[in-house]
C-alpha cells in the first residue's frame, strides 16, 4: 500500500481493510514498513520484536508475528527502521532483504506492506517483495503528483491493480474532479470510493478498527465495499 505522498490513507487502508477481510474468514498479515509505527500504535501493540530486528538478523520471522485481531496478524515496526538503510548498504543486493526474510511466510490469503511516504530502501524492499499496488489517492492535486512517481518507478515484477480514492467528499468540485481524472486515466482499477469521515481519524485514538469503533459509519461501510471488491 503505497504512495509517496503523505496523509493519503494508507495506514488508514491498511488496518481497515485488513480487518474486513479477516472478518471473511481470510487470514491477514500485516507489515508495518514505517519508522513511525502507525500500525503498532493504532492496535497499541508494544512489540518485543519488530521488521527491524527480523532484518537485522536479530529475531526469527516467527517471534516477529503478533495476533492482533481473529485472523489478522502483524510484523510491527518502531523507531530503529531508520537506521536500516545503513544496515542494508553493507551486504549485498540491499533491495531484497524483505524477500529473503519472508520467503517461508506461509498461512496467509493477504500480506499487506504499510509502506512510508518516501522513496528509500525500506520501500524498494517492498516492490521487489509484493506482487500488487494498492495506491491511495486522497482528492488533492499533490497526491496525484505522487501517483505519477509510483507509476515511474514501479519495477517490471509489480503491478499496479488498485487505485484507492480516499477522502472523497461529494460536495466539493475539487473531489469530483479529480476521481474523474482517475477514471479516465486508470478506467476499472479505481475502486469505490472513501468518503470523508471524521470516525476514520477517531477510532485509531482508542487503538480501533472503524468497524468496532462506529459499524454504521460511513468509513465501516466504504471499506467493507472495498474489502468485497477485492475479494470479487
Amino acid at each position: 500500500i503505497l504512495n509517496f505522498k503523505g496523509g493519503t490513507g494508507k495506514t488508514t487502508t491498511a488496518v481497515n481493510l485488513g480487518y474486513a477481510l479477516s472478518l471473511k474468514n481470510y487470514k491477514v498479515l500485516i507489515i508495518d514498513c514505517d519508522p513511525q509505527a502507525s500500525i503498532s500504535n493504532w492496535f497499541g501493540i508494544d512489540s518485543e520484536y519488530t521488521i527491524y530486528d527480523l532484518l537485522t538478523n536479530k529475531a526469527k520471522l516467527k517471534d516477529c508475528i503478533y495476533q492482533a485481531r481473529h485472523n489478522l496478524d502483524i510484523i510491527a515496526s518502531n523507531k530503529y527502521l531508520a537506521r536500516i538503510e545503513l544496515v542494508l548498504a553493507r551486504g549485498k543486493d540491499a533491495e531484497k532483504a524483505f524477500s529473503k526474510k519472508l520467503k517461508y511466510l506461509k498461512g496467509y490469503n493477504f500480506v499487506f506492506l504499510d509502506c512510508p511516504p518516501s522513496l528509500n530502501i525500506i520501500n524498494l524492499n517492498a516492490l521487489e517483495y509484493a506482487e500488487e499496488v494498492f495506491l491511495p489517492v486522497s482528492m488533492d492535486f499533490l497526491s496525484l503528483r505522487g501517483v505519477k512517481q509510483v507509476i515511474e518507478l514501479l519495477p517490471e515484477n509489480i503491478k499496479l491493480t488498485k487505485i484507492i480514492p480516499t477522502f472523497y467528499d461529494q460536495r466539493t468540485r475539487k473531489s469530483k474532479e479529480i476521481l474523474e481524472d482517475l477514471k479516465d486515466f486508470f478506467k476499472d482499477k479505481v475502486t469505490k470510493s472513501i468518503r470523508i469521515n471524521v470516525k476514520l481519524s477517531e477510532c485509531s485514538s482508542f487503538h480501533k478498527t472503524i468497524f468496532e469503533y462506529d459499524p454504521a459509519s460511513r468509513g465501516s461501510i466504504d471499506y467493507k465495499s472495498l474489502a468485497e471488491e477485492i475479494i470479487r
